[in-house]
């Protein structure tokens, strides 16, 4: 019962015929939208410190991850 509750409640999605658990597509935006961001950010020399620390492109990306993943996929 435990392994068909576990099984049951992912949210997958279909990609080309390819499916791909929701986790990972979040993942993947939350990393695409968080290199535009510091790209964005070290193009203006007020914001490059920022833009070239490495924690902060860790933090930005989780965080993105994790909004994208309560936005779209919190109602499964």
């Amino acid at each position: 019962m435990v392994a068909a509750a576990a099984t049951g409640c992912t949210p997958n999605l279909n990609i080309l015929g390819v499916y791909f658990p929701g986790w990972l597509v979040s993942a993947v935006v939350g990393l695409a939208v968080a290199y535009a961001l510091v790209w964005w950010l070290g193009r203006r020399p007020s914001s490059r410190p920022l833009a070239q620390s490495g924690l902060f492109f860790c933090g930005l990306t989780v965080m993105l991850a994790l909004l994208n993943w309560w936005i779209f996929f919190s109602g499964f």
